[in-house]
């Protein structure tokens, strides 16, 4: 059978040489199966003489005789081809003509193969010389989804329909690219800055007393909070297209971690440097740094992945730099959320970033210990 996912004239031939049906109705049930319905040929038009019946005595050709019984004879198969049909014998003239005796219009006559008045068989109809008397096209109506025959079921009491092939795609469940058991703990470790709690850090109190230092303000302890909200910044680079998922994922974290109040949400491709979108796709803006302390979180791959042909969508390693340089002035730590190992990214680019991989080994340890890095770093600078 072919392969191209259809059935084509090629495939019918194949299938009558090779099986020969008996009779005109085995034939119409096999082109049924292969997705056609069969149709007779037009009959000849009133006031023709019907071919006699062979004498008895004379010999007959494989022709003639396969034409009166309805089969289809093969031809001697030549490059490529390996059987064709001859001849079908048609239905009675009181089902294809009219009252005048005509055939029907919209049936065009057959291009050979007519016996002539003598009663001699006429030359073999050529294939691509008549009409196609069956349809290539399936007919059948449009399909439904039908529940599934349980087990113990006879082959009888089994519906038609049932048996019908039905195209139900499923959609894979979105899986998060962090264990969803600790989730909200690297979220919240990865945007959470120390603030000024409300417990008196005694051990630094001490500390000033025996150094004799003014104490101008009561020394507190300092506790991880996401007061300050964050700036999400979203790559919609072709590096990132495969992990569209995950940027509606991690965006609705962030949202349910910090409050949606406080969060940022900014798109860009290439580096933000070049310019962000905030709502409206055509609005193209100039990048801002947060106020000082609110966290910058970037959902990217920083150029690290370079597709083909990108041209100058593609962001160089230098723009990074600058850009990482810019936010880190501006007394603001820079987290990215990529969907490669921190080991990747060059040591200068480590230094300055805090690195969270988009995998399920990622547990709030290693969350912990790559932002304290960016914030000792800061605090340093």
């Amino acid at each position: 059978m072919s392969g191209r996912g259809e059935v084509c004239l090629g495939d019918l031939v194949r299938v009558m040489a090779g099986l020969r049906p008996r009779d005109e109705h085995t034939a119409a049930v096999m082109a049924a199966l292969l997705g056609g319905g069969h149709s007779p040929a037009p009959a000849a038009p009133r006031g023709t003489p019907a071919r006699p019946d062979p004498v008895p005595g004379t010999a007959s050709t494989p022709e003639s005789s396969s034409a009166s019984r309805g089969v289809l004879a093969p031809v001697r198969p030549g490059l490529g081809a390996t059987a064709v049909p001859t001849t079908i014998p048609s239905p009675p003239a009181a089902d294809a003509a009219d009252d005048t005796g005509d055939p029907p219009a919209d049936e065009p006559p057959d291009g050979g193969g007519a016996a002539p008045e003598d009663g001699t068989p006429g030359p073999p109809v050529r294939l691509a010389e008549r009409r196609l008397d069956f349809s290539l096209v399936s007919a059948a109506g449009p399909r439904r989804t039908v529940e599934r025959p349980g087990p113990g079921t006879a082959a009888a009491d089994i519906a038609p329909d049932l048996l019908e092939f039905v195209s139900a795609p499923y959609a894979l469940p979105y899986e998060p690219p962090w264990t969803p058991d600790w989730a909200r703990g690297v979220m919240f470790a990865a945007v959470a800055t120390p603030v000024a709690g409300r417990e008196l850090d005694q051990r630094a109190l001490l500390c000033r007393v025996a150094r004799n230092d003014a104490i101008r303000a009561v020394p507190r302890r300092l506790r991880l909070s996401t007061r300050r909200g964050a700036q999400l910044l979203l790559d919609h680079g072709a590096g990132m297209t495969p992990f569209r998922d995950d940027r509606l994922w991690l965006r609705e974290l962030l949202g349910n971690v910090a409050g949606r109040d406080r969060v940022e949400v900014l798109r860009f491709r290439g580096v933000p440097g070049r310019g962000v979108v905030r709502r409206d796709p055509l609005d193209l803006q100039e990048y801002r740094p947060p106020p000082p302390g609110t966290p910058v979180l970037l959902v990217s791959d920083l150029g690290l992945l370079r597709p083909p042909f990108a041209g100058r969508s593609a962001a160089r390693p230098g723009e990074w730099r600058d850009f990482v340089d810019t936010v880190l002035r501006g007394g603001c730590p820079v987290v990215c959320l990529t969907p490669y190992e921190p080991a990747a990214y060059p040591a200068a680019l480590r230094e300055r970033v805090a690195f969270i991989a988009l995998d399920r080994r990622i547990s709030l340890r290693h969350a912990k210990e790559a932002t304290s890095g960016v914030r000792r770093h800061l605090e340093g600078r």
